[in-house]
């Protein structure tokens, strides 16, 4: 490539200022950047489209943190989620559509407040699926036959419950193209939140979907259609300081930690593309960062247990967080909230201003027990007194408009109640029982799931619980459907004597008895004042048992029952007419539906939190050997800490699993500039002990092609590619201290002359650190040859005068762009770096965008 034929400038933005740019803000596959700009003590995030306009900016910090940062980004593998590292520890994964917090994954074990999240990485699962050759007619996807799964898909939908997190103002439907800033955080119950879950889907409880609100929600539906399935089993790593590692099925569902190395953090995470193996390069601050990786295995996610585990974890959250959200419908429905008048309201309301008549007559009234004997009075004898006939016959507190609110209210109410617990509560938790039944099952199978720590006691006791939770919404249904019918019989009543009462009735209209009398004296003293319907939302936790409830004690078999119905009906005196029947009083029994849910939650979320951190209590780290040898003598323990070091693994060949590891390292604090140091290791890492060849090139930090030969001082570097370098520098001077024009170039580094060091020292005892030291001291004794750096293409920025910058790049083809953040004047400059035999790809590419 040419020197001379510069870069092309796409865009320059003017940021708030203190803005950062991460190394990996650059989409992968998409012509998108994110940067991060502290606003008023919060940290917003924004999306920028590489032409220059902005798509959203949303608020990510948390409300109950202070002084919260993000530390790290990773794109997910299908580019529609951007996951975010924060300190303190906290994770969340935003929607690239509009920033919205998708979900924020748990993290299972436990983190002091010293612990800080460092790095995060996302890989997409490259396994081929396996081709059968003959065809299998009766798949059902990842559904096993008989499985809890494979019945509830065929059971009818659930309506659906309305969602207030996602609903969108007009205003916010026009925000998309005026980039406001908005948060879009859901308030969920710490339950809730923090069961692990994969990403949420309804159908896979049998609940029907939300309606698509909005234009925005629907392109981000289609958007989604459209994606490949590049995100499922793909894992989302955090790592921190403690030398953990925190592993995520599908960027979501918590897998746990794995303790890699104490005291050390994972400076470099590598996947194989073939098994569930991660390569994870540990630095400490004594001993530098390591040469060789560790090898963690995650053995079960070989197998299908955790996303089993995964699948069922989250059905059983959608039906448990359903169950919450419909019980809170039905408990405002019932007594109301700030902003919506409950059904019991009027009927109190209605009561209170007949004491209040009652005490304006002289009555001595301390609670409505008067009242009430006035009215039953009334109801049985025909007999109303002076204060009842004043309030029955006044039209202020008797209209129709009036009887028609409050028939409407309570009616509508009372038919929720009876319809939400018998059509979703009721099938919601049976669904759930479903799946605690299949987990049971698991729980009895230690050598396949012993690992899941799956306890028999809890699962039944959760099991119980549901059991209770069907009992009691059946239980409710039918009490609402008994108090609807009395409350239309009270109201019938009520106007049968307002007509009695009316002065200016027609004598010849007929005003006939269309009331039950039972029915109305039952509403009087068990529904006007206080409902048997409270008990579902205001008494204790329900402990009842099915025998409490008239369930025989007795568990017989089928065989057992056809004989004693035989034997029933040979008896002709067990099917006399006036065989006795008796009533229990089950007033006593606590059955309060709302507490009774809220318990199951918890009960249900210890079981699949504990379950969840399955695969990294499997996992097994394997440190790395110490058989190869290379070094010319025992280097100083001591590590320069001050080298700024990226790292890029190539595939070196196709038929085997040698890798080729490029490392590049400068000393970003050295005051009168340096050397780039460039290592190449060839291993195996799949090897116990690899033999190792090492081989380094020095680039020298100076050249004809800018500056003459001027000193270079880099200000950032990273791998573009897997043949050039991208280097930020100014001509003379210290990094960041003198003033003048910063160069951004490519730098080949594929090419060059590796020296190869001589294999007389351990390997596996250097630090990477350590390598760089020995190289440059081979360097000044003369055994290895410096270069001019190879500039291949370079522009001059119009802003980064002085202070510091920051690098983010895409060497992907077809997206080969770089983009600069002069910090001290926030100002972000996108450059196109697309080589000369691709620029007929990026026009190709742009197009379709």
């Amino acid at each position: 490539m040419n020197v001379n034929r510069p870069f092309i400038s796409l865009a320059k933005l003017q940021l708030p200022v203190s803005s950062r740019l991460l190394s990996s803000a650059c989409c992968p596959d998409k012509d998108l950047v994110v940067t991060i700009s502290p606003q008023n003590g919060k940290e917003h995030v924004s999306l920028w489209k590489m032409q220059g306009s902005k798509k959203w900016e949303v608020d990510v910090s948390s409300d109950s943190v202070r002084n919260e940062t993000v530390v790290g980004l990773a794109w997910s593998p299908d580019g529609q989620a951007i996951a975010l590292v924060h300190h303190p520890p906290r994770i969340t994964v935003h929607s690239v559509q509009d920033g919205r917090e998708e979900h924020s994954p748990p993290l299972i074990d436990e983190v002091s407040e010293s612990t800080k999240l460092t790095g995060v990485w996302w890989f997409k699962d490259e396994r081929q699926a396996e081709a059968d050759s003959i065809p299998d007619i009766f798949k059902r996807g990842t559904d096993v036959s008989g499985s809890a799964h494979s019945i509830i898909k065929h059971l009818p939908l659930l309506d659906p419950v309305l969602d207030d997190s996602r609903a969108l103002t007009a205003t916010q439907l026009f925000s998309f193209q005026n980039a406001s800033t908005r948060s879009k955080k859901s308030d969920l119950p710490e339950t809730i939140a923090s069961w692990p879950i994969l990403p949420p889907d309804s159908l896979s409880a049998s609940i029907q979907p939300a309606d698509v609100a909005s234009e925005q929600d629907a392109s981000r539906l289609e958007d989604s259609n459209k994606s490949d399935d590049s995100k499922t089993n793909s894992i989302l790593v955090v790592s921190d300081n403690k030398g953990r590692i925190h592993c995520f099925l599908d960027g979501s569902y918590p897998l746990g930690a794995v303790f890699v190395g104490g005291s050390s953090t994972t400076a470099s995470l590598r996947k194989d593309p073939r098994n569930p193996v991660f390569f994870a390069h540990q630095h400490s601050q004594m001993g530098g960062t390591t040469l060789h990786p560790t090898r963690v295995e995650l053995p079960l996610l070989s197998t299908r247990i955790p996303r089993d585990l995964a699948r069922i974890s989250t059905t059983a959250r959608e039906l448990v967080w359903y169950t919450m959200r419909v019980l809170d419908d039905m408990h405002v429905a019932w007594f109301g909230s700030g902003a919506q008048m409950g059904a019991r309201e009027p009927g109190i309301r209605w009561l209170k201003a007949l004491d209040d008549v009652q005490a304006q007559m002289g009555a001595s009234v301390t609670d409505s027990t008067t009242s009430l004997l006035d009215l039953t009075l009334l109801l049985l004898v025909g007999r109303s007194s002076e204060a009842v006939a004043d309030y029955i016959g006044s039209g202020e507190q008797m209209s129709e408009r009036g009887l028609q609110k409050w028939e409407s209210t309570v009616g509508e109410a009372l038919v929720t109640l009876r319809d939400f617990s018998e059509l979703r509560v009721t099938p919601a938790c049976q669904r759930l029982h479903l799946l605690l039944e299949e987990i049971l099952g698991w729980s009895q199978l230690p050598r396949m799931y012993g690992v899941c720590e799956l306890k028999k006691d809890d699962i039944t006791q959760a099991m119980t619980m549901a059991s209770r939770a069907i009992f009691s919404a059946s239980w409710l249904s039918a009490a609402a459907r008994r108090e609807l019918s009395r409350f239309r019989e009270f109201m019938k009543w009520l106007r049968f004597e307002i007509g009695n009462a009316s002065p200016v009735a027609d004598p010849q209209s007929s005003n006939h008895q269309r009331h039950d009398v039972l029915e109305v004296n039952e509403y009087l003293s068990t529904g006007l004042m206080k409902s048997e319907i409270d008990a579902w939302f205001r008494d204790g936790v329900p402990n009842f048992w099915p025998q409490d409830l008239g369930v025989p004690h007795d568990n017989q078999n089928l065989s057992a029952a056809i004989e004693r119905a035989r034997s029933t009906l040979r008896d002709p005196s067990q099917t006399a007419w006036a065989h006795p029947v008796g009533y229990s009083d089950l007033s006593h029994l606590d059955k309060n539906l709302h507490v009774l849910t809220k318990d199951l939650a918890r009960q249900c979320q210890n079981i699949f939190f504990r379950a969840a951190s399955a695969t990294g209590r499997a996992a097994r780290c394997k440190p790395p050997g110490t058989s190869h040898q290379v070094d010319s003598e025992p280097c100083d323990t001591e590590v320069h800490v001050s080298y700024t070091i990226r790292e890029r693994n190539v595939e070196h060949n196709q038929a085997s699993t040698v890798w080729a590891q490029y490392f590049a390292a400068y000393d970003l604090l050295a005051e009168d500039g340096a050397d780039l140091c460039v290592l190449r290791l060839l291993y195996d890492p799949t090897t116990p002990s690899p033999k190792t060849t090492v081989g380094a090139a020095i680039i020298q930090c100076s050249g004809d092609g800018v500056g003459n030969n001027a000193r270079y001082n880099l200000l950032d570097f990273d791998f573009f590619d897997d043949d050039n370098l991208v280097v930020l520098f100014r001509v003379n001077g210290a990094a960041g201290i003198t003033q003048g024009t910063t160069t951004i170039a490519t730098v080949g580094f594929s090419d060059l002359h590796y020296h190869e060091l001589e294999p007389l020292g351990p390997v596996s005892d250097l630090s990477r650190e350590q390598l760089v030291e020995h190289a440059l001291e081979k360097r000044k004794v003369g055994q290895i040859a410096t270069v001019l750096m190879p500039i291949r293409r370079s522009y001059v920025l119009a802003a980064c005068i002085s202070g510091e910058v920051s690098l983010a790049s895409n060497g992907r083809i077809g997206r080969r762009v770089a983009c600069v953040l002069d910090r001290k004047e926030a100002i972000l400059e996108v450059l196109d770096i697309e080589g000369e035999t691709d620029d007929e790809l990026w026009g190709e590419e742009e197009e379709e965008t």
